[in-house]
């Protein structure tokens, strides 16, 4: 049953019940009905002393025979995330992405809707697009500040992208979806979550090559010489397996890869079994644990904050860039340690690798 007392609920909690949401989404689409908190707890990758206890923070509680209702567990937390007022998005470029947007979430979330959208086009001022107004971009501040707009999309080109963020902020907006794969400068209370579809269908096309390249390279031999590049896809694929038996601290770790520690996480040194290399917040959520080492591009204070709310205990930015200070800062407060490594996301998982598949050998011998 669900309570209605009200709880301060931190912030990985509720990424936790975010996670938690989608995965009762998926099992009541499937027919499932009940569900014990072990189970959940397996698909989650948590403990099942975790999801009790972050059930019982929002007052749901299950049944000892049958566990939790799918359906009413799912509703609570729902009621939890998406709260019960209406709540207007701003779309920021209507081009054919954003097109694509408003065509994609029109009528899907009675809650949540796009209820502007704006464009610097003369053309599509005026006019309705999916039940959604446009507007001129030179409105936005307005009609954002007189509708009381909280959330917005940004899906103009790269180079507009800080100043239509700086616009948006100074308009009351306290979230924004970034669809141009631009780091944002904004104030540290302001959400971002960003979604570089470029990135993402490169690096796909990428692994499809390497998956083919695999089966020339396995014994790391082509054309019969000896390769200095190791396919990335089976690298991945092995690197948790070497960690698992490599009793692997990040401070040795970094110094093997040859990367900078900027801060140093616990004092004591952290252990870690897996290497999540990505820049999707979502993925993140979904994959992340206390000893997973990020390797991202995104040197910004909410890769930092996720870090924190998934107890990831390190972050390795790449490319030799160093973050800012109020980056820095935050991770030390945190207790998250930083590195910097000089090459790429790639080329640094390789690195790993090859420093993983080194000490093995070694200790073989």
């Amino acid at each position: 049953m669900a309570s209605t007392d009200k709880t301060v609920i931190s912030r990985k909690t509720v990424g936790r019940l975010s996670l938690y949401r989608r995965l009762l989404d998926n099992l009541k689409r499937s027919g499932t009905t009940n569900i014990y908190s072990h189970q959940l707890a397996h698909l989650a990758g948590v403990s099942a002393t975790q999801v009790r206890r972050d059930f019982m923070v929002i007052g749901y509680s299950g049944s000892p025979n049958r566990g939790y209702q799918v359906d009413t567990c799912l509703a609570s937390i729902e009621s939890l995330l998406d709260g019960t007022i209406p709540q207007d998005v701003a779309l920021v470029g209507l081009g054919r992405l954003g097109r694509s947007l408003l065509a994609h979430f029109a009528g899907r979330r009675p809650l949540l809707r796009i209820a502007a959208g704006f464009d610097t086009n003369p053309a599509l001022v005026g006019t309705t697009i999916e039940g959604c107004p446009a507007y001129s971009i030179d409105d936005l501040e307005r009609v954002v500040s007189e509708q009381g707009i909280r959330i917005a999309i940004l899906a103009v080109p790269p180079e507009a992208a800080q100043t239509v963020a700086e616009s948006l902020v100074r308009a009351g907006v306290r979230s924004l979806v970034d669809f141009t794969a631009i780091p944002l400068q904004v104030p540290d209370d302001v959400f971002v979550d960003h979604m570089d579809i470029t990135s993402a269908l490169e690096s796909a096309a990428f692994f499809a090559r390497q998956e083919e390249d695999a089966k020339d390279t396995e014994n790391g031999m082509e054309n019969g010489v000896e390769s200095e590049m190791y396919p990335i896809s089976p690298i991945i694929q092995t690197i948790d397996s070497l960690l698992a038996g490599a009793d692997m601290k990040l401070e040795d770790l970094a110094q093997q890869i040859g990367a900078r520690i900027l801060t140093p996480g616990s004092s004591e040194g952290t252990e870690i079994t897996r290497i999540y290399a990505g820049d999707r917040v979502s993925d993140l959520l979904n994959e992340a644990s206390d000893k997973t080492l990020l390797v991202t591009n995104l040197a910004n204070p909410q890769m930092v904050r996720v870090a924190e709310l998934m107890e990831v205990p390190g972050i390795c930015f790449v490319d030799g860039v160093d973050p800012g200070a109020e980056i820095i800062e935050l991770a030390a407060e945190n207790g998250t340690l930083l590195m910097v490594s000089p090459v790429g996301v790639f080329e640094t998982c390789g690195l790993i690798y090859q420093s993983l598949k080194s000490t093995k050998s070694d200790t073989r011998s």
